[in-house]
């Protein structure tokens, strides 16, 4: 990773609470708001964001971890906003605290843990899933 990947450090991304969002089992749909499995997507987003401008050349990351703690429903249309900031850095690791927010209500918290290595490494460890 390059010098300038910091504790710190933060990207926000948002998006609106659109119909594929909401949760839907077996053909039911639950509820009229964001589900926690989209929370888990948006997260990752936004730790790649923050992830991204900082990798070397020939790295790439490969998210190892996600946690959420779902506090409050964000309803079909909402605008939602969603930042990591990094809290650790380590020589093949990065963790990200998360917040998503409508305003000033917190929607939701978590983390994000992302492994860094070279891109032949991750494919390899790719390939060798497939055994």
């Amino acid at each position: 990773m390059k010098p300038s990947m910091k504790v710190g450090n933060t990207a926000t991304i948002t998006f609106t609470v659109a119909s594929h969002m909401q949760p839907v089992f077996e053909g039911d749909l639950i509820h009229r708001v964001c589900s926690t499995w989209d929370l888990a997507h948006q997260f990752e987003l936004a730790s790649r964001h923050a992830l991204v401008p900082h990798l070397e050349a020939g790295e790439e990351g490969i998210g190892s971890r996600v946690s959420i703690d779902h506090k409050s429903p964000a309803i079909l249309g909402s605008t939602v906003e969603v930042t990591a900031t990094v809290t650790k850095t380590a020589e093949t690791e990065v963790v990200c605290n998360i917040v998503a927010t409508i305003g000033d209500r917190i929607v939701a918290t978590g983390d994000q843990i992302q492994r860094v290595f070279p891109k032949e490494k991750i494919d390899q460890i790719i390939a060798n899933a497939d055994n």
